[in-house]
């Protein structure tokens, strides 16, 4: 652990994962009190390293001020990535998570923020790229590194739609295109008349298992009806995801919804549920049941189930689909953010990269359509 001290703001470097063992209940700590992300939680950084890690570098800021840990950095270091000659310091999570930001304790930002920027500065050098993805353009973080000496160039990199959900079903239903409305409440009332129908919500750890194999093998099959890899392509996948589920279920941050016909599960929606607020990550369906909406009927009891539970926002994460729309969806903006010396090669690094993200994001609007 390097530990830098400026003023009375003190920043320990966690290179290690004995090092981020110890620092758990401080990261737990701090979550209550910031504006966190699932992709922020001590669970998934930690399940993320252990699984993609292969490579990186280890690179967590802790910043405190004085005794009290204001704010994480959670930062790794990779090398030469994608033919770039350059050192890369990246958010832990990237191409794997949805939001990325820092952690932040309320009260205490232009602290950290401040401190952060200060250390950026000076240990980014020549050969070094400040690239951060999936960062939401709300950040505070940009005013600050905005207003320092470095370099920097940003483009929009993903659309993000979300709810703000109502104090009530009835009145969401409402909200809801009219077309659109008659269609779930039928399809909804169909499948339940029709069926054996069942909805419920995995609670405890002895089902998640199943639950887990019954979502991938749905997802997997929608997917590879359409020639495309789907998200659980890998063992290294599904592992990861299986571990992330079982430490979000501890933690009472996971919400996987199941619809049933008698026994059999024909629908999926996998959730977490982070301050108050539903992220719906990932679902599947059985393609036999396509006919009876099953997915979108899971869905809508997923939102109705939300509002039920108090929640503000139900969240469809990155991917402006055009079935979101369909759910009285707003849109919000992850931005790929980079930044380096003020050089003729700072400059060049920042140009490849975000270059490069707006093939990718044209690429990701087709499919999209």
């Amino acid at each position: 652990m390097d530990e830098r001290k400026v003023s009375n703001v003190i920043i320990n470097v966690i290179t290690g994962v004995s090092e981020l063992l110890d620092i758990e209940d401080i990261w737990h700590e701090l979550e209550t009190v910031s504006d966190i992300y699932p992709f922020n939680t001590f669970e998934w950084v930690l399940n993320w390293w252990k699984y993609f890690g292969y490579g990186k570098k280890l690179w967590i800021l802790v910043i405190y001020e004085e005794s009290t840990p204001i704010g994480i950095a959670p930062f790794m270091i990779t090398y030469f990535e994608k033919g770039l000659l350059a050192k890369r310091i990246k958010f832990i999570g990237s191409n794997n998570s949805d939001y990325l930001d820092f952690i932040v304790r309320r009260g205490y930002e232009n602290q950290f923020y401040t401190s952060l920027v200060s250390f950026l500065e000076r240990h980014i050098d020549a050969f070094t790229v400040l690239d951060l993805e999936h960062i939401p353009e709300k950040s505070e973080f940009f005013p600050f590194i905005m207003g320092s000496n470095l370099y920097y160039d940003y483009d929009v990199e993903d659309i993000c739609p979300y709810v703000e959900l109502p104090q009530s079903w009835e009145e969401y239903l409402n909200s809801l295109e009219g077309k659109f409305r008659r269609n779930l409440n039928y399809e909804t009332r169909r499948f339940f008349k029709e069926y054996d129908g069942m909805f419920s919500c995995v609670k405890d750890i002895d089902g998640l298992d199943e639950a887990m194999d019954n979502l991938i093998v749905l997802h997997q099959r929608r997917w590879r009806e359409r020639h495309m890899p789907g998200a659980f392509y890998s063992k290294r996948m599904r592992e990861f995801h299986k571990d992330v589920a079982r430490a979000m279920l501890l933690k009472g941050a996971l919400s996987l919804f199941e619809l049933k016909d008698g026994r059999k599960t024909v629908a999926s929606l996998l959730s977490y549920h982070v301050g108050g607020k539903r992220y719906y990550y990932i679902s599947g369906y059985d393609l036999d049941y396509s006919k009876r909406s099953v997915g979108t009927i899971t869905l809508g009891l997923a939102i109705k189930q939300s509002i039920e539970e108090g929640d503000s926002v139900f969240d469809f994460l990155r991917g402006d689909e055009r079935y979101k729309k369909n759910w009285n969806s707003l849109k919000k903006k992850n931005m790929r953010f980079v930044a380096a010396k003020p050089s003729i090669a700072g400059k060049l690094f920042c140009y490849y990269i975000i270059a490069e993200n707006k093939i990718i994001k044209k690429i990701k609007d087709r499919f999209s359509e």
